[in-house]
């Protein structure tokens, strides 16, 4: 069985292949799409299943599926794109017509995200709703789409601030006591995974489900891990809503400051994908098995050893 990923430099691409490099299935062989072949892991390329290939999304060069029988299509983040949705729209019609044009790719499964079921109101969500809306299409047997929760990474994507003699860490998700669904990257890369490897229909096409951590957790979880990890005490220090515009603006290119600024009230109370309003109940969720402190125990070690 040979399985594309598209793009393969992403976090989640890499998590995604780690796992099914790893799995109880030498059969898979896995074809990663990269813009810059020098982004290739070297542990990756020492595996005989693994083959990279140069290939760009938005040119739509390289994009050769031939004999893939499964594709994983990644929308990668366009911080400064004038127009992030239609870049959305461009790189996931690319990825659609090779796969149409493969002649053999049977499954895709497009990593999405929580409130992709919107078009409006969701900020940066927005990307992954056209994304889903141009591979609702596919001419192919099986569609999966796989929204994640918020995800865990996005904690420790900068550790700075914990390496200052009173560590502290900044939080956009407020009140401190609000609880929402994350997930751990590699939780995300084994669902992936095993969709990927499926051989037998979904249940619709295209078929869509919610991917959560074990539980909920709030930004005092995320204080208590960080504490934990450090066995020191870990300061949290709150952006409120109205500081939103002003945090990202250091952070992210002006084109994408209002965009994250959206997506990011959408979730909170009282905004339009708010987890404390959403019956999920009545929501398709896939559990992953990661815990928070799990997660963030594993992130600091590996950013900052103690030897």
């Amino acid at each position: 069985m040979r399985i594309a990923v598209i793009p393969a430099s992403t976090n989640t691409g890499t998590a995604a292949i780690e796992s099914l490099l790893s799995s109880s299935h030498p059969a898979v062989e896995v074809h990663a799409v990269y813009r810059n072949l020098a982004k290739v892991p070297a542990d990756f390329a020492a595996y005989p299943n693994f083959h990279a290939v140069q290939g760009d999304v938005l040119e739509g060069s390289g994009l050769d599926l031939t004999g893939c029988d499964a594709v994983l299509a990644i929308t990668p983040p366009a911080y400064e794109s004038e127009d992030i949705v239609l870049h959305a729209k461009t790189v996931s019609q690319n990825v659609k017509d090779a796969i149409e044009r493969s002649g053999s790719v049977k499954r895709l499964v497009l990593l999405s995200s929580g409130g992709a079921q919107h078009d409006t109101g969701v900020g940066e969500i927005k990307t992954n709703n056209m994304a889903e809306r141009v591979f609702s299409t596919t001419d192919i047997p099986a569609i999966t789409f796989v929204r994640c929760a918020y995800f865990m990474s996005n904690w420790t994507s900068n550790v700075e601030s914990l390496k200052a003699p009173e560590p502290f860490f900044y939080t956009v998700v407020t009140p401190l006591d609000y609880g929402m669904p994350m997930i751990a990257l590699d939780d995300i890369g084994s669902v992936l995974a095993t969709e990927l490897r499926k051989e037998t229909a979904p249940p619709s096409k295209p078929y869509i489900f919610e991917l959560h951590g074990p539980r909920r957790y709030t930004p005092l979880d995320v204080q208590s891990a960080f504490s934990k990890a450090l066995n020191k005490d870990v300061a949290v220090k709150p952006i409120g809503p109205d500081q939103l515009q002003g945090f990202f603006a250091h952070v992210f290119p002006a084109t994408i400051v209002d965009a994250m600024v959206e997506m990011t009230l959408s979730f909170l109370p009282g905004g339009l994908i708010d987890a404390s309003a959403i019956n999920y109940d009545e929501v398709n969720i896939v559990q992953g098995t990661t815990e928070l402190e799990t997660f963030i125990a594993r992130a600091v070690a590996k950013k900052m050893p103690t030897s």
